[in-house]
């Protein structure tokens, strides 16, 4: 997932303004236990993302699951693109290309770049989404544009993702238009 480098400035500032302002939860210099109210300490992330919000920025609702590194050895998709162009399809996990190290997940079905119709699930960075393509159609959905749900296991991965309004882009025409996207998968490792 990439993010516009104007989003990527805007939330450093905001990570350097908050962390020299220091941290709300570091009580450790007066003795008291920051947890001693009742209140669990915030982390970084979400103190990022409060800050993100405030400040206007775009941020899901969606809760990004944490995935244990892992690869992935046996799964399906069922994959629906409508619009700009078309997909109805169930393309194959490619289990060289579907992985998750790092606090990164990238779950591949069918062969990226090839013609025939194909899929990548990503989470990382705080944000999760689909990237589907056919031939030369390519179309992208976030946590921004897409309702997702997903369910982590210490084994499987599954989830739906439903993303009614992405634009879609012709790599040979460069023509764009809107498509709706919705997928079922799962990934077992």
């Amino acid at each position: 997932m990439r993010y516009p480098p104007l989003l990527l400035v805007s939330l450093a500032a905001i990570g350097i303004a908050l962390a020299s302002c220091g941290s709300s939860t570091d009580s450790s210099a007066d003795g008291e236990d920051p947890a001693a109210d009742g209140k669990a300490p915030q982390d970084e992330a979400e103190l990022m993302r409060q800050a993100a919000i405030a400040a206007g920025l775009p941020m899901p609702d969606e809760e990004i699951p944490v995935i244990s590194d892992r690869t992935y050895k046996v799964g399906y998709m069922n994959l629906k693109v409508s619009g700009f162009f078309d997909i109805n399809a169930s393309p194959a996990l490619d289990t060289m290309a579907s992985i998750t190290s790092d606090g990164s997940t990238w779950i591949q079905y069918g062969k990226s770049g090839e013609a025939a119709p194909n899929a990548t699930f990503t989470v990382g960075n705080g944000d999760m989404g689909i990237g589907v393509a056919v031939g030369r159609f390519v179309a992208t959905g976030t946590t921004i544009e897409c309702e997702i749900t997903t369910e982590v296991t210490p084994t499987k991965v599954s989830g739906h993702l439903s993303c009614p309004k992405v634009t879609g882009y012709s790599q040979e025409t460069r023509a764009m238009g809107d498509v709706k996207i919705e997928v079922d998968f799962e990934a077992t490792s």
